[in-house]
């Protein structure tokens, strides 16, 4: 695999921007595909929040996608080092961005593991491979993020394999448009082995069904990375 473009030095000084209560919706909506192939979340404490552990390999298998350089990749170019995998879009207005941030944030931590960040578009009709690679050098973003994309095909057959949910919404008036999503970090060791998958929202008050979604601090996303990895080493 080409190496990818270099990143600008870190900027974390932007607050994470809250996200859309539809794309919380949609997040929840992938968690029931979860649970549905067995995978349970994880008891909620303090320092994991909405990690989920238990059964994680059943989600995840392998991608056959494009670089930015337009070069293929597929799960063997990451043989050897853990990653953690986002789907979302360049356009996507807020939701995508914070994760990045929240990404950044959490592997700067003292105790952050090393883990190969790579974003996977959802979007391939206006994110091409050269867009993703110019999106992944965003100030902010997690340094050496790898920003991959391919045809409706490759982009379809990776999202089957991730579970991950995305319905292109209705063009505006400007023949623009959204694309609702679920929201999950997939943490992958070294053998692209599913470890954990982070919901980037959960409810402010889990016990209530009616609180506010908030982002997952980035904390709480350090601390699921580290307890996938530790628990597939055991």
């Amino acid at each position: 695999m080409n190496e990818p473009a270099e990143t600008p030095r870190r900027n974390l000084t932007g607050a994470i921007v809250p996200a859309l209560a539809a794309a919380g919706l949609a997040a929840l909506g992938a968690l029931v595909l979860v649970s549905r192939n067995g995978a349970e979340q994880a008891t909620q404490t303090a320092d994991l929040g909405p990690c989920i552990l238990e059964n994680a390999d059943g989600v995840g298998g392998p991608i056959d996608l494009l670089d930015s350089n337009g070069a293929r990749v597929t799960q063997a170019d990451f043989m050897g080092e853990p990653a953690v995998i986002y789907f979302g879009f360049t356009h996507c207005p807020d939701v995508c961005p914070g994760t990045m941030y929240a990404v950044a944030e959490a592997l700067a931590l003292d105790n952050g593991y090393d883990v190969q960040p790579i974003l996977v578009t959802v979007d391939p009709a206006r994110d091409t491979p050269e867009v993703m690679g110019q999106y992944a050098s965003t100030s902010g973003f997690p340094p050496g993020l790898v920003g991959l994309s391919g045809s409706e095909v490759q982009i379809d057959a990776a999202k089957r394999a991730f579970q991950v949910y995305a319905s292109r919404a209705p063009a505006n008036a400007d023949g623009g448009y959204n694309v609702d999503h679920s929201s999950l970090l997939y943490v992958v060791d070294s053998q692209w082995r599913t470890v954990s998958i982070i919901p980037t929202m959960a409810r402010a008050d889990p016990s209530d069904p009616r609180s506010p979604f908030v982002a997952t601090p980035p904390r709480q996303v350090a601390a699921c990375i580290a307890a996938g990895l530790e628990r597939s080493r055991s």
